[in-house]
């Protein structure tokens, strides 16, 4: 279960937008319904597009824009990745080490092969591009899952295993094209072994929030 986690962390072009799925519902035209971080992690399916309201000590902040946040509940140290809502711009990292009640939307992205296939091909792209081949302009698909690429560079500075400083040459961006088709394969693997045609990323994306004080 945790190996499948990080792959979708990575394969997610969404979450550093704060951007969720289906927004035809919301907190406020729904009964709210209690739930933990190993609900969520356990079993978050059933609950695509409902109301939620969930607690937890916050972990991480994201650098990038302050969109998303990380909580872990007192089951034990596994993440729920909150969002941003349309009323919220950002989290500050000041809530690091805070416990957070949130009231939120849970959502899902469907990871199937079509998806795969797109990213793949922005990457190969985007390839294309750094050695001065094929077209520029246009935003495109790609540029999501760069933003996928950001969010895993910012958890290596979270842990300790980036540095700002580091330039990024060419054999660095030939690495991250290799990477990035190394992870595109792993999901294809793990689609492949759980008998689906597809995976899911579940995540909350916040209507409000209170930090609770003791």
């Amino acid at each position: 279960m945790n190996k499948i986690i990080s792959l979708l962390f990575f394969a997610t072009m969404l979450v550093s937008c704060g951007q969720g799925g289906d927004n035809t519902k919301n907190a406020a035209d729904q009964e709210l319904k209690p739930v933990s971080v190993s609900e969520i992690i356990s079993d978050a399916g059933p609950l695509v597009d409902e109301a939620v309201q969930i607690s937890g000590t916050v972990v991480h902040v994201c650098r990038h824009g302050g969109q998303r946040l990380f909580i872990i509940g007192d089951e034990g140290d596994e993440r729920v990745r909150i969002t941003t809502g349309e009323d919220i711009a950002e989290f500050d990292v000041t809530l690091e080490g805070e416990t957070i009640e949130v009231t939120g939307i849970v959502r899902e992205l469907i990871i199937d092969e079509t998806y795969l296939a797109e990213w793949e091909a922005d990457v190969l792209e985007g390839s294309k591009l750094e050695r001065g081949e094929g077209h520029e302009g246009g935003v495109g698909h790609g540029d999501n899952h760069g933003d996928a690429d950001a969010e895993h560079a910012e958890d290596a500075d979270h842990d300790g295993e980036h540095s700002e400083g580091t330039d990024i040459d060419a054999n660095d961006a030939e690495q991250n094209v290799k990477d990035q088709l190394t992870q595109i394969q792993n999901v294809r693997d793990e689609i492949a072994e759980s008998g689906k045609d597809h995976l899911s990323d579940y995540w909350i994306e916040t209507v409000e929030y209170t930090i609770i004080k003791e």
